[in-house]
């Protein structure tokens, strides 16, 4: 104990520090259990939180192949994607769109007609300058001492916010003000009026270097093509459900080829397959039993992680109602369970079932009894994170923890009572045969005396 003197061996040679250490860690065997076996379901909580990030993630999948999207996804082929490319949703009509790009959408550009020896010394008039962009409404900009040089005429029109990017341009000429519109094609047209009186410049006339310009897409080659304009070369109100991105223009048709995104819906499968083989796995980690070595995993003997295993094979692998005879269940698709618990999958049996009926795979997984419903249901409640069966698990196991900790904290409080107990005993001890060596050394001292006197007297 810290602070307490030390009594080693004063008298009877003893180390009497040693002795209570090694009695002292006899009466800590029980603290020592206690920590093992916190350290033991502190080992069971990190477990299941690492259950918990597994069946999120097949929840996760679940719940992708519960939605109506991921069945009537599309995907788009695109014959020159260097034209333009394009992305589509489950509403595009799947089809053959022969595309051409006649023009791309441009931003209008302006600028100042005459050039100027410097931008931040030569001052222009003082008054306004009326800036509009398209229909937008006009705006007027005060042009005054502070800022009526063309640096300073920049910055004011950008300060102002009304759509229109200015800047300085050097050209042979001197420099020059530049004015570009931020909305592309027509609607982006900019109109400026300088309002300006006085100073030692005249702010000139705008010369478009860049005129504002719509896209234009012509679908079909025949004799009445459709002609779609648009102000930005984003175009998604064109074809339903597909979103073109103009790139180039060009004389050359591009073929758009929009299909059933089946490739998509087989990896929304293949993932729930690897989702589910990866919980299956983490069980069969931690819960085997190894007879020839008698180990086993940290979940041994925890039923909870096997009755959760079995509910997600008992919804994964039962039969569904379905229009087709031949699909009505996983196994039928080419989906099973190994003899090590891993869903094994037929890839040829899988790809023939998605081309051939993409609707009865569809309603396997989420019809209304279809296996990723159930199975969603499941996890939803297994995870719950307040009141589902794993925050159940890891609550009992914290409240193990916590009854742990008091238990220790009062062998802790009784250990420091022992050992000062053992302290003052032994410095009993030593005092006691303190008291006995004086006075076996006053009798030895007495006997010597009194054999000298004898021996005095004899003579």
């Amino acid at each position: 104990m810290a602070g307490s003197l030390s009594i080693d061996g004063l008298i009877s040679g003893m180390d009497t520090t040693e002795v209570i250490n090694q009695l002292m860690e006899l009466e800590r065997i029980p603290i020592t259990q206690l920590e093992a076996r916190k350290a033991g379901y502190n080992q069971k909580i990190s477990l299941w939180q690492q259950a918990n990030t597994r069946l999120l993630a097949l929840l996760t999948s679940a719940e992708n192949l519960t939605s109506l999207s991921t069945f009537q996804g599309k995907k788009v082929e695109v014959s020159n994607p260097d034209i333009l490319s394009a992305t589509a949703s489950s509403s595009a009509v799947s089809g053959s769109y022969q595309l051409r790009v006649e023009q791309l959408a441009y931003a209008h550009q302006m600028v100042t007609a005459s050039g100027y020896a410097d931008y931040d010394t030569a001052t222009f008039g003082e008054g306004t300058i009326t800036l509009q962009v398209g229909e937008e409404a006009l705006v007027e900009i005060a042009i005054d001492s502070s800022n009526n040089t063309l640096e300073g005429i920049k910055n004011a029109i950008n300060q102002a916010d009304v759509g229109v990017q200015a800047s300085i341009v050097k050209v042979s000429g001197g420099y020059k003000l530049l004015l570009a519109s931020e909305t592309t094609g027509e609607a982006g047209t900019i109109s400026i009026t300088p309002n300006l009186t006085g100073g030692e410049a005249t702010l000139s006339a705008f010369d478009t270097i860049q005129p504002a310009q719509n896209a234009r897409v012509v679908l079909g080659s025949g004799g009445s093509p459709l002609v779609y304009e648009s102000s930005s070369n984003v175009i998604d109100d064109f074809l339903p459900g597909v979103t073109l991105n103009l790139k180039a223009e060009s004389t050359e048709a591009v073929n758009l080829q929009v299909d059933r995104d089946l490739a998509g819906v087989k990896s929304a499968i293949m993932d729930l397959v690897q989702r589910y083989n990866d919980f299956s796995q983490f069980v069969k980690d931690n819960t085997f039993y190894d007879a020839d070595t008698n180990t086993g995993g940290a979940l041994l003997g925890d039923t909870t992680l096997s009755r959760i295993m079995s509910g997600i094979n008992d919804r994964l692998f039962s039969q569904v109602s379905s229009s087709s005879e031949a699909y009505d269940s996983l196994v039928a698709l080419g989906i099973s369970v190994d003899r090590y618990g891993q869903i094994l999958v037929d890839e040829g049996k899988l790809d023939e079932a998605l081309e051939s009926n993409l609707q009865a795979v569809e309603e396997i997984f989420r019809g209304d009894a279809g296996v990723a419903v159930a199975l969603r249901e499941h996890l939803d409640f297994v995870t719950d994170p307040r009141e589902g069966t794993l925050k159940d698990t890891q609550d009992l196991y914290q409240n193990l923890i916590k009854d742990i900790d008091k238990r220790i904290a009062t062998l802790e409080e009784r250990l420091v009572k022992q050992e000062e107990r053992l302290r003052r005993q032994f410095t009993a001890m030593e005092s006691t045969l303190s008291l006995f060596q004086t006075q076996a050394t006053w009798l030895s001292q007495q006997i010597a005396s009194l054999s000298s006197f004898n021996y005095y007297q004899g003579k």
